[in-house]
């Protein structure tokens, strides 16, 4: 017995290695007339570069950052009206979203590219390949928002997003008045709690007067879902030459089987995978299984 214990001290089981917090600088570049900010959380793989949905920001991606940094370098980006990237009156036409992302791109010299994207953020990947970059290695698109070209020229369309984003509230007394509010709420009751307070943390500014202001006001919002029908993103989808791996909630309203069906056959090479009980936001939702889909992915 006590021979075990002297060997135990003088060989001790060796502890497993727990992953460092990522701590990224935050950055920014400017692509046209705009200055873009974006996280980067290092490292030296090849690039993997996330994109977040309407009215949301880069910070969001923290959770995944975690996962992957240490085979990849990751970067997360602020599109145009969100988190601390230029807010322009006008302009966010979904086209535009792509042209943004292949501008972003090569301002940074980024070849062989991993990019993943959740809603507006995975249809601005296809819109970038469909506006001419050649930088990409792979894309996985999150409940990707599509609409065909025979749907543009209904004369009923009618998005009551676009009105409801102009009505939500701007301006909270505390980030913790904010995140009480959200928390019980949809869509953040079905997120896992981190997500919640990453949204609260980073998405607002604080106010002179000691409130907080979201950074991505409700009339850009507004802006980007009124424009979503102006743009066929299933033709977007027929640019993206690259392997493509589309992930879509088995309860999203939005991207039932049938449209995830079309993706897949306009995709040159599509694969599709469903996350059981998820939704549209299955990212924030399921956030395990989708790691662990573009872990296999990516390879």
């Amino acid at each position: 017995m006590r021979a075990r214990v002297l060997t135990q001290l003088r060989h001790p089981a060796k502890r497993r290695a727990v992953p460092r917090e990522p701590q990224p600088a935050g950055r920014y570049v400017r692509v046209g007339d705009l200055r873009f900010h974006y996280l980067d959380f290092g490292g030296d793989g090849p690039p993997l570069v996330f994109l977040h949905a309407t009215g949301f920001h880069a910070w969001l991606w923290l959770p995944y950052a975690r996962r992957f940094a240490a085979s990849h370098r990751v970067l997360a980006l602020d599109q145009r009206g969100h988190g601390l990237s230029d807010k322009p009156p006008t302009g966010y036409g979904w086209d535009t979203f792509g042209a943004d992302l292949k501008g972003f791109l090569d301002a940074l010299g980024l070849d062989g590219v991993r990019a993943v994207g959740h809603s507006k953020g995975a249809t601005a990947i296809a819109a970038a390949a469909a506006a001419g970059t050649r930088r990409l290695a792979r894309a996985v698109l999150l409940e990707p928002v599509l609409i065909s070209a025979a749907r543009l020229t209904e004369p009923a369309w009618q998005n009551p997003l676009a009105a409801a984003a102009r009505k939500r509230r701007n301006v909270w007394p505390s980030r913790e008045a904010m995140f009480a509010s959200l928390r019980g709420r949809m869509p953040f009751e079905t997120w896992e709690e981190e997500f919640v307070r990453l949204y609260v943390e980073h998405g607002v500014a604080d106010r002179p007067d000691g409130q907080v202001e979201l950074l991505c006001p409700g009339e850009i919002e507004a802006q980007v879902y009124a424009n979503a029908p102006l743009s066929d993103g299933f033709g977007f989808l027929e640019r993206l030459a690259v392997p493509a791996l589309v992930i879509r909630g088995e309860l999203s309203p939005g991207f039932g089987e049938r449209d995830a069906a079309e993706a897949i056959r306009r995709l040159p090479a599509g694969t599709l995978r469903t996350v059981a009980g998820a939704g549209h936001f299955v990212p924030m939702e399921r956030p395990a299984e989708v790691g662990d889909a573009v872990a296999a992915f990516l390879g």
